[in-house]
């Protein structure tokens, strides 16, 4: 009796652990969620066009931005210097050397001028096609900010720059996570973020979206883009592993989460002039890489 009724037990317990197993495998697998939408363009964040590895010197690939043509400009996140990458040959046509070792996290540009920030507040910029006479900028931000990407804003001469952690500047009281908008030629920070999502909100967009909070939070963005057509700021979270998209008032319009196997360490993403999305990847120990995505157009009735 006594090793019949265990026997049962046994065969309980493995059909409750299978069943359970059920329901977190249903849990995490999000494909049906991939697509992300802006204006009329869909990309699917699990169906990549290209994936172009990357040399040795940019396995810690932390910024990505568009320049022209075919050329795509990186930055690694520790040795000051700036890569030219011609995704069509598929290897680095130039480095530009423009500071000491640092926390470099992002990179973006503006009539041949590059712009790089580092994680403390520091910004660079200087001229891509001329010997660069390097320009340093303090910004208003602190360590604990843990700046993480820039982008061109919408208006000429400004730029949005992402808080990675605490998203306060200059006292002002802001929880949750900001960007924040720089005007070069006055040299100037908003003091106000231009787009502000605090953790219940935030939250609540994932569970609109039909994504678990749980997985998905915090969310610590790692880059920022504009998209040259539909003028949404995409942000991007290694932490969370998410993709979002923002209209120009700030409000959430799509969100997609980010696999694992795909996505290593996504750091930056960038889009060419007709709408196509790179980002790129840490490499974890092994080469970084970029992955191209071909937008489909959304055709009206």
């Amino acid at each position: 009796m006594i090793s019949r009724l265990l026997f049962k037990i046994i065969v309980s317990i493995n059909i409750i652990i299978g069943f359970a197993g059920c329901i977190i495998l249903e849990e995490e697998d999000e494909s049906d969620k991939s697509v992300i939408t802006s204006g009329d363009f869909q990309y699917d964040v699990y169906s990549f066009e290209k994936n172009y590895k990357l040399p040795g010197r940019l396995q810690e690939i932390s910024g990505l931005a568009y320049w022209k043509e075919n050329i795509l400009l990186c930055v690694e996140d520790e040795n000051g210097r700036l890569y030219l990458y011609d995704h069509a040959k598929e290897e680095i046509i130039q480095e530009i050397k423009f500071g000491k070792k640092g926390d470099y996290e992002g990179v973006t540009q503006s009539e041949n001028i590059a712009y790089v920030i580092r994680s403390t507040g520091k910004l660079f910029y200087f001229n891509i096609e001329d010997e660069p006479d390097v320009m340093k900028v303090d910004l208003p931000f602190k360590s604990s900010n843990d700046l993480e990407g820039i982008t061109k804003g919408h208006k000429k001469d400004e730029f949005y720059i992402v808080c990675k952690q605490n998203p306060e500047l200059l006292e002002n009281g802001v929880e949750g996570r900001a960007v924040y908008t720089y005007n070069v030629k006055k040299d100037k920070v908003k003091t106000r973020p231009y787009i502000h999502l605090t953790s219940d909100s935030f939250k609540d967009e994932i569970k609109k979206a039909g994504l678990n909070p749980s997985k998905h939070m915090p969310f610590l963005p790692s880059g920022i883009a504009v998209h040259p057509i539909t003028e949404d700021v995409f942000l991007i979270s290694s932490v969370g592993r998410l993709l979002i998209v923002l209209n120009k008032s700030g409000s959430i319009v799509s969100m997609a989460p980010l696999k694992r196997s795909l996505y290593r360490q996504p750091e930056g993403i960038c889009f060419d002039n007709e709408g196509n999305m790179f980002i790129s990847s840490e490499g974890r120990g092994k080469k970084g890489y970029i992955l191209k995505f071909i937008p489909t157009r959304i055709v009206g009735e």
